[in-house]
């Protein structure tokens, strides 16, 4: 019966397939899906705001889970967000030269120096601080420099890998310090005739920053730049300020894997400690300041105090008063 049916019945004429229902329903809200998706993310790009000559933002680096929290900004009032708008090499293994800029307008009053950031590092809780070269007040273009050593991550640390791993247009969250108060005020530039500097490795940063205040301000440096080998940290910075200022400011490098850690006869050299009107300013490791000025102390709350002068300087009989330990 049904094959007589089929013979019986005149054929139906092919169907034109119909474009839209040819294609499966997930297949079609998959497109829809990307459609939608791409245009929300070129009206995005469009929208977001850029620092005029600087890179967008490639990503935003969450140094602490809860860093944009409202319990984080209550805890870090003076949280700001910094681009990295460049970074280069400086010595030979592999420390680096950060540039930063705020990623809005952002008013930093009058940042004394020297002025220090900390970086609040992943979901740790912790906090580490850096010393600036320069700070946003103090240059033309509003930026700020870190000199890092990328040191391999270890528990409860890995800053110094983080700040290196970044890429420019990445935004870091850094936290700037309250002003720094150098044997009861917060002023520096100026308020000696000499500066005197000794600065091992990194810890050369913050005695920049302090060198070019104090030249701006008339006065004179001299600048005792401790490191090991031929990785010299700032070199063609202390170089340049030696070339342009002359007599005012002089730099002597101490390789100690040749002449050793240093001495009162080679700070005699390489300082200017006659009279009254100087400071020394020291700053590096634990063990550098030890050697040359005696370590940061603790007083009975467990504050540090900048404690008795003792090492090279102490036996050079150099006041309290004029020295300054970072």
């Amino acid at each position: 019966f049904f094959m007589r049916k089929r013979k019986n019945t005149a054929p139906s004429p092919p169907s034109s397939p119909n474009p839209t229902t040819s294609v499966p329903t997930v297949a079609k809200l998959s497109i829809v899906l990307v459609l939608a998706t791409s245009v929300v993310i070129m009206m995005f790009s469009m929208s977001r705001l850029t620092l005029a000559g600087t890179p967008a933002p490639t990503r935003r680096v969450f140094s602490d889970i809860s860093v944009y929290s409202k319990h984080c900004h209550a805890s870090y009032p003076n949280l700001v967000d910094f681009m990295l708008i460049s970074k280069r090499s400086t010595g030979t293994r592999d420390s680096q030269l950060l540039t930063f800029k705020a990623v809005e307008d952002h008013n930093f009053g009058s940042l004394m120096i020297p002025q220090g950031v900390k970086l609040p590092l992943h979901d740790t809780g912790k906090v580490k601080s850096y010393s600036p070269v320069n700070l946003p007040t103090a240059s033309k273009d509003g930026t700020m420099e870190l000199l890092v050593k990328p040191y391999s991550p270890v528990p409860g640390g890995g800053f110094g890998h983080h700040l290196c791993s970044l890429e420019v247009g990445d935004v870091q969250p850094l936290i700037i310090k309250p002003d720094r108060v150098v044997h009861g005020s917060t002023v520096t530039a100026g308020r000696w005739g000499f500066v005197n500097l000794i600065g091992g490795g990194t810890g050369i940063a913050p005695l920049v920053q302090i060198a070019r205040a104090q030249l701006e301000e008339g006065g004179s440096v001299r600048v005792l730049s401790v490191n090991k080998g031929d990785d010299v940290l700032m070199q063609e910075e202390l170089d340049g300020m030696a070339e342009e200022h002359g007599e005012r400011f002089k730099v002597r490098y101490l390789d100690t894997s040749r002449e050793g850690r240093g001495d009162a006869k080679l700070a005699r050299e390489a300082l200017h400690l006659e009279g009254d009107d100087f400071q020394v300013f020291v700053c590096g490791q634990d063990g550098f300041v030890d050697h040359w000025a005696g370590g940061i102390e603790r007083d009975e709350n467990n504050k540090k105090v900048q404690g008795r002068v003792r090492g090279v300087l102490g036996e050079l009989k150099i006041a309290e008063s004029n020295v300054y330990k970072f």
